[in-house]
């Protein structure tokens, strides 16, 4: 039997990790307002971060495999064939669109220089904006798997 909370430090209560715990990323997210009455979840800011670590990853996974087929390409020599320079231009087409797609997320989670949008038609565009510029960058870089724009839209 384990205690409910452990002390890692003089005044650190750490409360153990749990299997039974699914919505425990969720429950991390969510802001809370704390009334009389109860607690209030913030379900669309819940919404809202969730889709956005969505494009994070995805962002990750396409810059590492654009790297690993650019890497690819030099370490094969093939680079330095028409075909393989033509293969390259294309790759690094898709890595500046890839780098706008970072610029476009940073702005979305208020790291960017300009502040976020916060009309919701605005937001929608930047998402959408983002969209086409995976699609773009799936296409130059010759990607068959499913994009972010095909995954369906939260309400």
């Amino acid at each position: 039997m384990r205690p409910p909370q452990g002390l890692t430090g003089v005044h650190s209560p750490v409360s153990p990790l749990r299997p039974d715990a699914p919505l425990a990323y969720l429950a991390g997210t969510l802001k809370r307002n704390d009334t009389d009455a109860g607690t209030v979840v913030d379900l669309q800011g819940a919404r809202r971060e969730r889709r956005l670590e969505l494009y994070r990853a995805r962002l990750a996974d396409r810059l590492a495999a654009n790297r690993m087929a650019l890497e690819t390409l030099y370490q094969g020599g093939t680079l330095f064939s028409p075909e393989g320079t033509r293969m390259g231009r294309a790759l690094l087409k898709a890595r500046q669109m890839l780098q706008r797609v970072s610029t476009l997320v940073d702005l979305l989670a208020g790291d960017g220089v300009a502040p976020p949008p916060r009309l919701p038609e605005r937001i929608e565009e930047v998402y959408a904006e983002l969209d086409t510029l995976l699609c773009r960058s799936d296409a130059l870089s010759g990607r068959d798997e499913a994009s972010v724009a095909r995954l369906p839209r939260p309400r």
